[in-house]
């Protein structure tokens, strides 16, 4: 449930991965001014606003920002990214310029970067980092070496097969459950392997060849065999998956049994061998999804074994290609960078590094970050406006006609216990127990990944932990956690171009209050989160008559983006994006609410030319300012469950009357969608 609208950005949101390919900025110098949350020089005059709305807040300043070669995307958020990772940046050479002890987060995180940044040692070792995973796979002569070695690249981040997971148990959010979730495809999701148009089969002939080339190029002599029978794999594999827009309905994964249920659900894949090895022991696991455990067992009873290691080599040169010489990189970007993406050019070295730093280490970085970029009082402000935003909240609650008494009391009640978390953790993670060495990247990115993999399995069986953080401070982004009732806002996300502690009142409360703050509340009350308590527990607090109303005010969003093309001919997932979409329209009413409250008897004012509610909505809009590649789009539209940024600007002020009232626009005969 984040703020950010792209599939890769929200795959990612801790690796900063959008950036430019520009010359490497001197450290520590003065980084460009980035707008304001309400910029007139942003407007497109030519443009209707009441047509669209999206691009007259925004058409000017997206004709001044062409997208850059290495970006998918970009607009207002890659801007404040890029502005993180040069702070980012100079942290990580200020570490790397001071004395540090061995084991030191300062010495971890100056010496994952320059390990990175060592391309010459990357190509003089060639595959050698490597070689001995590889050789595990090549040294497996039967089926019952399969498993442990599943488990072993679990170990180190590879997603093959099934995935193991530590999740809050839906009904008992305080318990930690041991869950087996799908997993293990190299497509962005099940339906890649199933859409009949031209489009699709092109990028389904694309992968075949993207998996023979990494395998080619990794002394694989049976490439062009392996390929075709390791996607025909997960094409069997996709078959059992549930769809983006099935996996938003927590019941519909919720299949909790003994482990020996579980192991005999699947007598093929040795569960109970597979757990042993991840040193997991769960009397009892959740099976988010019982039919693909049992295809996965059924493919690797009749799949050959040979396929079945080519599939595991595949999974993990997939995995590492970005951390292994310029060949693999370069292959790697050409499918998921050029094709899937449309990017033109790779990311310069230092800001993948920075990525990738940021990714290992996140609160280690963050907390150098914190002290660098966010001063208590930002904090002290921001927490203010967040507490705005929440008596805003339950004004309008209280005023709704639709729920009843009881219900309602209910609702305000889980509003009230919704935790905000600000900026940055009270404590610090600890990183003790990753080694950090300068001799190998790639063994750096392995340890570092298994060092976070036993930090999330130890979790399993043990009391949720309310203080932890599943965000750093540098990320810009926010989100909320349903079942931890709480949002989260990272230090990164409350700057310049979405807050301005000094500017206009009415922006701030567009950008960041209704976009950001009020959209992660709303998302405790969304056509999921509705469905949990104020405990974070699935449970049916509504009742019958109110739950039916709110379902009618729901499935109208579902219908209104149905109806709306996405790109091309490519309508939107109703059911994928509603989550989303409704966040979107409750964030922004209600922050509405807000300016409305603060601006009670005081007079009118028209800075900039425009009220400040005209502000609000234009505010609101440039928020979204984003320029997108086609190929991005389809992706995003396929796979993502955030609107496009036109359509986050243009459905949701469709369904604001105070929109239509502020620029003089008239009322559509469509009916208007509203919830909160």
């Amino acid at each position: 449930m984040h703020l950010i609208s792209s599939a890769a950005r929200l795959a990612a949101a801790l690796l900063f991965c959008a950036g430019l390919a520009v010359t490497v900025p001197r450290v520590g110098a003065a980084p460009p001014q980035l707008p304001e949350p309400f910029d007139v020089r942003a407007i497109d005059r030519h443009a209707d606003a009441c047509k669209d709305f999206f691009a007259y807040a925004t058409g000017s300043y997206r004709a001044a920002h062409p997208i850059p070669a290495a970006y998918t995307e970009y607009g207002y958020i890659e801007q404040l990214v890029d502005r993180t990772r040069d702070i980012v940046r100079d942290i990580i050479v200020a570490a790397q310029r001071k004395p540090a002890s061995i084991g030191s987060n300062a010495q971890k995180i100056g010496t994952l970067y320059a390990s990175c940044m060592n391309t010459a040692a990357i190509e003089r070792q060639g595959l050698t980092p490597i070689a001995a995973e590889l050789a595990r796979i090549s040294a497996i002569t039967d089926q019952a070496a399969l498993i442990p070695e599943l488990a072993h690249l679990h170990a180190i981040g590879v997603d093959a097969g099934f995935a193991l997971n530590a999740v809050p148990d839906i009904y008992d959010s305080t318990r930690i459950l041991a869950e087996f979730d799908q997993g293990g495809l190299g497509l962005p999701e099940r339906d890649y392997y199933f859409r009949a148009d031209a489009d699709s089969r092109k990028l389904r002939r694309q992968y075949v060849s993207h998996v023979a080339t990494l395998l080619r190029l990794s002394g694989d002599r049976r490439a062009d065999l392996d390929a075709p029978a390791i996607v025909a794999l997960e094409t069997r594999l996709a078959r059992a998956s549930k769809t983006v827009a099935d996996l938003r309905e927590p019941q519909a994964t919720y299949h909790p049994m003994s482990t020996r249920a579980a192991a005999t659900l699947a007598p093929n894949a040795a569960l109970p061998v597979y757990l042993a090895d991840v040193d997991v022991h769960p009397a009892r696991v959740n099976v988010a999804e019982p039919a693909f455990l049992r295809a996965f067992s059924g493919g690797l009873a009749d799949t050959p074994l040979p396929v079945l290691k080519a599939y595991f080599r595949w999974r993990l040169l997939d995995t590492f290609a970005a951390m292994l010489p310029a060949r693999f990189e370069r292959e790697d970007f050409d499918f998921h960078g050029r094709i899937l993406n449309g990017a033109q050019a790779q990311l310069p070295r230092w800001k993948l590094c920075v990525n990738e730093t940021n990714v290992l280490l996140p609160e280690a970085v963050g907390e150098a970050y914190v002290a660098r970029a966010f001063a208590p009082p930002a904090k002290r402000i921001a927490l203010d406006m967040t507490q705005r935003i929440k008596d805003a909240y339950r004004t309008e609650m209280a005023a709704l006609t639709w729920l009843t008494p009881t219900t309602k009391r209910i609702a305000i009640a889980k509003l009230d216990a919704m935790k905000l978390k600000i900026g940055y953790p009270s404590v610090w993670r600890s990183y003790a127990g990753y080694a950090v060495t300068p001799n190998s990247y790639f063994a750096n990115v392995a340890r570092g990944q298994a060092f976070e993999r036993r930090y999330e399995l130890a979790k399993i069986g043990r009391p949720v932990n309310r203080a932890e953080w599943l965000m750093s401070p540098q990320t810009v982004n926010a989100y909320n956690d349903t079942q931890r009732n709480e949002i989260v806002v990272p230090a990164a996300q409350l700057q310049r171009p979405f807050y301005d502690p000094a500017g206009d009142d009415a922006a701030n409360l567009a950008a960041t209050g209704g976009g950001t703050i009020g959209h992660e509340m709303t998302h405790g009350f969304d056509d999921e989160g509705h469905k949990f308590d104020a405990s974070g527990n699935l449970r049916n607090w509504w009742t019958p008559r109110d739950l039916a109303n709110f379902n009618a005010r729901a499935h109208c969003v579902i219908a209104q983006f149905d109806r709306t093309i996405a790109t091309g001919t490519i309508h939107y997932q109703g059911r994928l994006v509603s989550g989303e979409a409704i966040a979107d329209l409750g964030g922004v009413i209600i922050a509405y609410r807000a300016l409305e409250t603060a601006r009670a008897g005081k007079p009118a004012d028209r800075s900039a030319g425009f009220t400040p509610e005209q502000r609000y909505f234009l505010a609101f809009a440039q928020s979204w300012s984003e320029e997108i590649r086609p190929e991005a789009a389809r992706t995003e539209a396929l796979t993502d469950p955030h609107p496009l940024p036109r359509d986050r600007v243009n459905q949701t002020v469709a369904n604001i009357p105070a929109w239509y009232a502020a620029f003089g626009c008239a009322k559509p005969r469509a009916p208007v969608c509203a919830i909160w």
